[in-house]
């Protein structure tokens, strides 16, 4: 996906696989959850959730990556749920991730996971061609709100 460079913040390849094992240990213990889609023993996707701190510790940060040839197979919708799950789990309350906004297929997913628009970053992202793109803040609410709490 790195090599795309159509979704993905990064853009340098990953070499360092021992630098990346030492990164994923380490994110690991500071609370960062991390699901794995295989599919015929291949790797084709995955998807993290990765806690804020201080007055944000409430909150966690989703991401999720799914490889070309595997998009459109539903993938992306069963990693969704899979984490919002883990999140309720783990006690957070909002759920929030951003998103390149000429990513439509993802944002049809999130939508339809019940995330909502919270916000929009204009040219936030600029390609190497020299193209931008907005980047698109949305959310999921996991607690009760008031409107939503029962009356006793």
């Amino acid at each position: 996906m790195i090599r795309e460079q159509k979704y993905l913040l990064q853009l340098r390849e990953i070499h360092d696989l021992l630098a990346e094992q030492r990164w994923f240990l380490e994110t690991q213990k500071e609370g960062m959850r991390y699901l794995v889609a295989k599919l015929d023993g291949k790797i084709v996707g995955g998807a993290t959730l990765t806690p804020l701190t201080g007055k944000r510790e409430h909150i966690a940060e989703f991401g999720i990556f799914i490889t070309q040839s595997y998009r459109n197979l539903g993938l992306g919708t069963i990693l969704t749920k899979a984490l919002i799950e883990v999140s309720r789990k783990s006690g957070f309350e909002i759920i929030q991730l951003s998103l390149f906004s000429n990513n439509k297929r993802a944002r049809h997913v999130y939508k339809k996971c019940g995330f909502k628009k919270a916000g929009k970053l204009i040219d936030d992202i600029k390609f190497p061609d020299g193209t931008y793109t907005d980047t698109i803040i949305m959310e999921k609410i996991l607690r009760q709100t008031k409107s939503t709490q029962k009356k006793p």
